[in-house]
């Protein structure tokens, strides 16, 4: 492969990066080619030793979705490029994705367990406020309102701190999965170079 056919590719596969920074890391590709003719090798030899430049490119794409410091997108982000990297290997597709579907799904049963902890004992403080209303459909089963407030007081405040839980071990959850991602963007980046 020469140095049009492998920058042509490279330039493919940086779909999504802003064109200042696509100049960038092409040029930077531009310079490794220069500098290794002057040395005497052969457009072949330099683009077999930089790698596949599909793989690069989806690197460069997966390192810019986790350098996004955007909050409100950190997730989707990070989302994305988890499955992004998951084309970077045959251990990710037989090993990573049942685990990272797995934990995730694990992650959204406790997301659902923590908000309905919470909306329970929100309503079971509206069923008794609301019970001298609606007598025929609101029945307190016997139970003292005062005991049923404080319940509802006591279900929520465990629903509230739940949620707070959760929301941290969201948060490592996907700085986890982020280090991960960048963690296997290395190791193919590395077996490419060898290559």
């Amino acid at each position: 492969m020469n140095q049009e056919e492998f920058l042509n590719q490279l330039k493919l596969s940086l779909s999504g990066i802003p064109e200042q920074e696509k100049k960038e890391i092409l040029y930077d590709y531009e310079e490794h080619f220069r500098s290794a003719r002057e040395r005497g090798q052969s457009e072949d030899q330099i683009a077999l030793s930089l790698g596949n430049p599909r793989v690069l490119g989806r690197s460069y794409r997966i390192e810019r979705l986790l350098d996004e410091k955007s909050e409100g997108n950190r997730a989707a982000n990070i989302l994305r490029a988890v499955f992004a990297s998951l084309s970077l290997g045959f251990f990710n597709v037989i090993i990573t994705i049942p685990l990272f579907a797995g934990l995730f799904g694990g992650m959204i049963g406790l997301w659902a367990g923590a908000i309905s902890l919470a909306v329970s004992g929100v309503a079971v403080i509206l069923a008794v406020i609301l019970q001298p209303l609606l007598p025929a459909i609101i029945s307190l089963g016997g139970l003292s309102a005062a005991f049923l407030i404080f319940a509802g007081i006591g279900i929520s405040a465990l629903g509230l701190l739940a949620l707070v839980s959760m929301w941290r071990l969201s948060q490592l959850f996907f700085r986890m999965t982020a280090r991960y991602v960048q963690f296997n963007v290395g190791i193919v980046k590395k077996q490419e170079v060898r290559a």
